[in-house]
């Protein structure tokens, strides 16, 4: 029997025993030392002696980051805990200017504060989006990309912004915000091949919830989800709770894009408090339109291995290694190494998540 419990505790110096350690090599049977708030060291076994934690052959991963949630980063900070979540972008959809500017600012005030998973900064995904492809988000907040606009929310922390690269102003946004280290994705846009590729030598990264909000596969009329497919210089977000995108659609962006090209999200509206009717574990408004999921990290992870046919270390490195690349943090975060962070995931076969670590505290647990 499993009783569950969050709580929150320093772990001080511990070793993770008889795990199945998920490294940037594949997974090994082995142990890991936390100590200090970082990894400390892995070995095939804990040495004797020593205070551990047995984890009875769960797998041991770095903790998952997602680059797309909504709701207050308090609220999600605690609650994404429970699967698996050690950090994670809060997202902001399109909103007039001066409201967005006042929402953005207060975001960043709980930015890397709250208790739970690390909020990292803000996802604006919009308002700089077409229409056309705009999905539940309200379009007549939608506008042309403008750096001064980009200027005033920057200072809100902003570290990802979906622009769709055929609206006028889109290109010289791009490059403002490639400057600045700021990352774009490219998404709800009506973009042909050639925009789309023009917007990545202007330095977008990235594809944001990849076969939607843009044009379907045509062979003879290329656009976004083609480029996304094909050129390696975009990180490929994927939303995988069945819905979103089937289990084929997943297999043919696994096998185009390769586990370092693909991220997994989450696209959680859970706790935004829209007025949407769930429906087959996504969201959608009274109009039938799909408008968010609510899918949690470690069922993306569970997804991408069961039904999409990852291998465990693979589905992992999408959740964890790909969104801390992308972000310019794989030297702190994403995967098991010495020296990086404790941001740490315990779970088992059936993907229950038993315990998650941030920073060297335990933020939830679980007993086995």
């Amino acid at each position: 029997m499993v009783t569950s419990q969050s709580r929150i505790a320093a772990v001080g110096d511990l070793w993770l025993a008889r795990g199945k350690v998920i490294t940037p090599r594949g997974a090994i049977e082995g142990a890991v030392r936390v100590a200090r708030g970082r990894i400390a060291a892995i070995r095939a076994r804990a040495p004797r002696g020593t205070r551990a934690l047995d984890v009875h052959g769960a797998y041991v991963a770095p903790g998952f980051i997602d680059l797309h949630v909504w709701g207050d980063p308090c609220v999600v900070a605690r609650e994404a805990t429970r699967s698996g979540t050690t950090a994670f972008l809060t997202t902001l959809g399109p909103e007039p200017p001066a409201q967005l500017l006042r929402d953005a600012s207060a975001r960043a005030q709980t930015t890397g504060k709250a208790d739970g998973a690390t909020c990292l900064g803000l996802h604006l995904e919009g308002p700089f989006l077409n229409p056309a492809r705009g999905g539940a988000l309200p379009k007549r907040w939608m506008r042309r990309p403008a750096t001064a606009e980009l200027a005033r929310l920057a200072r809100g922390r902003v570290r990802l912004v979906t622009i769709a690269p055929e609206l006028a102003g889109a290109l010289p946004a791009i490059r403002w915000c490639a400057r600045r280290g700021i990352i774009v994705s490219l998404g709800h846009s009506e973009a042909t091949a050639a925009e789309a590729l023009e917007a990545i030598d202007a330095g977008a990264s990235a594809a944001t919830h990849v076969f939607n909000g843009m044009a379907p596969f045509h062979h003879r009329e290329p656009g976004l989800l083609d480029v996304a497919l094909t050129d390696p210089r975009l990180t490929a977000m994927a939303i995988l709770d069945g819905v979103h995108i089937s289990a084929h659609a997943f297999r043919l962006l696994l096998r185009a894009k390769g586990p370092d090209g693909v991220a997994l999200v989450t696209d959680s509206i859970r706790h935004e408090g829209w007025s949407v009717i769930r429906r087959r574990g996504a969201y959608y408004t009274s109009g039938g339109v799909l408008a968010g999921s609510g899918l949690t990290m470690i069922r993306a992870v569970r997804n991408a291995v069961v039904s999409g046919g990852a291998s465990v270390a693979d589905a992992v490195q999408m959740a964890a290694q790909t969104p801390a690349r992308l972000l310019g943090l794989a030297r702190s975060r994403g995967t098991l190494d010495i020296g990086k962070r404790a941001d740490l995931v315990v779970f088992d076969r059936n993907f229950q998540v038993y315990l998650t670590i941030v920073g060297g505290t335990i933020v939830h647990q679980r007993r086995m």
